[in-house]
Parts: C-alpha cells; structure tokens; sequence
C-alpha cells in the first residue's frame, strides 16, 4: 500500500492456484489488516455515532439487515455451484468476512477463523453500505431533520470532437468527513462458478473508494473486461415506493453492484445482471461506457451502437437503454442527479418536486444542465476536461445566481463547496445554503489510460478559484468530526498508476501548472 498525504493506493492481487474462496476471503484479510487504521479513523468520522438516541431506528435497520444477509447468504451457499450469479455474491461476502477478520487481528489481535461467509450486520458492512444507509433512514423513519436532495455527483462522457478519445470523468458530492479516500486495484482471479475453469471478465478493477469499502461507493471504475462505469445518485421522495421493498426479496446494491462489474462484458449485459434482486436502496444513474465499442478517430457523429448505456434505479423499477445515440446528437452525456427517464422521474417525485421548487429538479434546465451544456464543447484535452469537473465561480457565474441573498449559490456549480456559502445567507431551501456539502475529488480516464487502469485523480474540494477548503478556518470543524485528515485540502492532480508504477504529478492544475 502506498500512501500520500492526500490519498492511500491499495493493490490486491490474489493466486488462481487457489479456489475462489480462498482467494476471496484473503483479499479482504489483508486489506483488512493493511489499511485498519485508516479503518478506525473513517468509522469513528461516519459510524461510531450514527445509532446515538436511534435506538428504535437502528433495531429495525439491523432486523432488515439480518434478515437480508441471512437470506442472502443461505442462497449463495446452496446456488453458488450451478449460478454465476449466486457463486459471485458468495465471494463478496466472503471477501467482507476476511476484512473483518483482518481488521480485527490487526487491532484487537483476535484469532481468526477459517475462510467463510459471515457477515455482520453491525460490523464492518456499514462503512460499504454508507450510502444505502441514507435510503434505509427514509424507508425506516429514522427521526432526523430531512436534507432535502443532496445532490451526489457530477459526471459526464465526452467524445473529443475530432474523434481522438472519449473521457469518462466524474466528482463526488458528499459530506467532508468522507474525505479518507483510498484508491484501489483488485486482481481477483475467480471464476465464473466455483468449479469451471473460465475466468471472469471483470477479474481486475481500479477505483475510487474509502477505508472498508469494497465497493467504490462514488461510483467509478475501470473493469477488464473494457466497461468503465460511473453513477450519479437520484432521491427517491415518492414514500410509496419503499412499501414495495422486502428484507428477503433483493439483494443489497453494492453486491449487485459488484457482481455486475464482474461478469458483464457490455453495458446491455451489466443493466441485466444489475437489474436482478433490485434492493431500491441506493439509487442511482449509471453509465457504463464500452470502451471496446470505440475506436480512436470516430467522431461523435459516427459511433456505433452500445459505446453507452444508462441504467436508473428507483424501488420495484429499473430503466435501461443504449444511449449512444445522444453522445451522436449532442456530443456528450452528462449526469446531474436528476433522472432522465420520464417514467423514473415521475415515479421518483421528481414532477412533483419541480412544480413545488422550480428548475432545480427539473432535467434540462437545473444549473449544472446549463452549465454543461454551455462549457462541454471546450473540451479538447485532459486540461479542459479537468477544469470543467473543477469548475465552480458561483459568486460570477450568471448560471449558479438564485433567489438567495446573497444572490448565488456555489451548490449551482460541477464542483460544489457549500461550506462557501454565507452562513447568514437567506436560500430558498436547506441544499442550496451553507452546509457540510461539496465536491471532494475528480476522476477521468481515456481510451489508452484504461488499457492500464490509469485515471487522473484529484482528492480535494475545488479551489482554483477559492481559498482551499480547510479545517481550522471552516465553522464546520467544530461539529463535523475528521480524525486522520490534513488540514489544509490544497493538494493537486496525480496520475493513479499501479505496480511496479507509483502515481505521478499531473500538471493540469489551472494557471497554476503548464498544460500536459
């Protein structure tokens, strides 16, 4: 594991001398055991207090939990030789099994036990399920003040003009004390089912991600089996939906999530395989770009079918399709937190949320549609990719102004900072304000770097045109808990390569350094 002052680089790679058992739940041992301090760190930030004065919340979450995972475990063990599908959950509940374990070697110097599938709803799985978690305070009543939308995620793809690449490049909106990041490589080398000698597609996969997290949980990752995949989430606000989930009835997101990743080949493939055992919890629009579908000289205009699927979750309903055809039309596909399926975004509430609040849950005309679809044509190279996802002159920028006093707000950017937000401010609503809110990194690839699971990344809130987020000058200190993090956010962008390559300055920073 290598470790910067900004992020954490983690690489498992497992031998396919042994089952997939074994081989799935070492790879969680040892990530387990490596990265526990980092571990301890985001749990006390986001976990250790989230059951405080939610007794009868948390009683009915760990009832749903265990009755799921009893479930689902049950089924992988009696599936697994017959099913990919089941054999491929199996593994992930193995490999969350090993974390635990080496976890708790690592720290509490406990014996472990024999590799196995034994999850435990009160453990670690809460630092992978973090995002479910917002999902299942709604449909569980858990009493706090609502949020309203938060906005997760800015993302677009973007073939260059001239037909010389397609980016896939994508920021995560979340709360500040989620910036622990650490960068992952997994080689697993399982196959298909247990017994057979075919080895998955998505045996190795790069990824944003956090201290026990299996899963990336932005999402963005770069597969080996040629399909990047990137998510921006969307709110369900209709209550009647959440009736229609049953504890025995889905499998939960991030394990369809991942077993997708692993045995898709294409973004029809991956829609299918995720669409099973829908859990309705963590909702979201997926892109899934086939790399293998492009070929380097292909302008916008002459792609051919399947380069892009998108797929959008709500509870009981999913939606897919080849959208190819609108990186044809317009030249690019970006993703803003709003569905773009008029029967998801019906469904979902979002109707209704636009007639109640405006342009801001409405598809085309919410700021950052607007401001897309104003800047994307400037995108040529790595610099103006990296500076359209850093964007954010809310206080210039006649796109991010609002019925607000002051009169913008830097929510109405690509790369929001609330915290910049007046906290004396007058906003028409709680999303819009001052808050514990904003974008915390970015992530691009190209055709060449995927081959090699290379992205550009940055770990830190925008600041080309700010003072750089920090923790001793910020009023969020004093109630946001951050254990482990530097102070001062300012670091800059680096190419993510992997062994025997360690990561690279990237000189894209605006104005700051010269142009790649």
């Amino acid at each position: 594991m290598i470790l910067h002052n900004r992020f954490a680089q983690l690489e498992v790679h497992t031998n396919p001398i042994h089952d997939d058992s074994a081989q799935a739940y070492h790879a969680g041992f040892i990530e387990g055991y490596l990265t526990a301090d980092l571990m301890a760190m985001h749990w006390r930030n986001q976990i250790e207090l989230y059951c405080d004065n939610q007794e009868k919340y948390c009683r009915k979450l760990f009832k749903f939990l265990d009755k799921n995972l009893n479930v689902t475990q049950e089924r992988a063990r009696s599936e697994r030789n017959v099913s990919a599908y089941w054999h491929q959950i199996g593994l992930v509940l193995e490999q969350l099994t090993g974390l635990q374990d080496g976890y708790n070697v690592k720290l509490w110097a406990h014996i472990p036990d024999r590799p196995r599938m034994q999850v435990d709803s009160r453990g670690l799985i809460a630092l992978t399920i973090i995002p479910e978690l917002n999902e299942f305070e709604l449909m569980l009543n858990k009493t706090i003040k609502s949020k309203g939308r938060d906005g997760s995620c800015s993302a677009i793809v973007k073939p260059l003009a001239d037909g010389s690449d397609l980016y896939v490049a994508h920021n995560t909106w979340v709360w500040y004390s989620m910036m622990l990041r650490v960068f992952k490589k997994y080689e697993l080398n399982y196959r298909r089912v247990g017994e057979s000698d075919e080895i998955i597609p998505g045996r190795i996969s790069a990824f944003s991600s956090y201290p026990g997290a299996l899963t990336s949980i932005d999402d963005f990752y770069i597969l080996s089996s040629g399909l990047v995949v990137q998510e921006t989430s969307i709110t369900n606000i209709n209550t009647e939906l959440w009736t229609r989930i049953r504890a025995e009835s889905i499998v939960l997101e991030f394990i369809r999530n991942l077993v997708a990743n692993r045995l898709a080949e294409s973004g029809n493939e991956w829609s299918q395989i995720f669409e099973e055992y829908n859990s309705g919890t963590y909702n979201d629009q997926f892109m899934v770009v086939d790399y293998k579908r492009f070929s380097v000289d292909t302008k916008p205009q002459d792609l051919g079918p399947d380069v892009l699927w998108v797929l959008e979750q709500m509870p009981s309903l999913i939606k897919s399709a080849d959208l190819t055809d609108i990186l044809r039309s317009q030249g690019y596909w970006a993703s803003y937190n709003v569905p773009f399926f008029e029967q998801i975004f019906n469904i979902s509430g979002y109707n209704r949320l636009e007639e109640l609040y405006g342009d801001y849950y409405s598809y085309n005309k919410t700021a950052r549609a607007l401001i897309f679809r104003r800047d994307q044509s400037k995108v040529r190279d790595l610099t103006t990719i990296y500076s359209l996802m850093r964007y954010n002159d809310y206080e210039n920028d006649s796109l991010s102004r609002c019925d607000c006093r002051p009169p913008y707000t830097s929510e109405y950017a690509i790369a929001a900072r609330n915290d910049l937000n007046d906290p004396n401010g007058t906003y028409p609503f709680e999303a819009l304000g001052f808050r514990d809110w904003g974008a915390i990194d970015v992530k691009i690839t190209t055709k060449e770097m995927a081959k090699s699971f290379e992205m550009l990344v940055v770990s830190s809130p925008s600041y080309e045109k700010h003072q750089p987020f920090q923790w001793s000058t910020t009023k969020l200190s004093k109630t946001i808990r951050h254990e482990g993090h530097p102070d001062k956010w300012a670091f800059g962008p680096y190419f993510i390569k992997w062994y025997p390559f360690e990561s690279e300055i990237a000189g894209v920073t605006i104005a700051e350094s010269p142009a790649l």
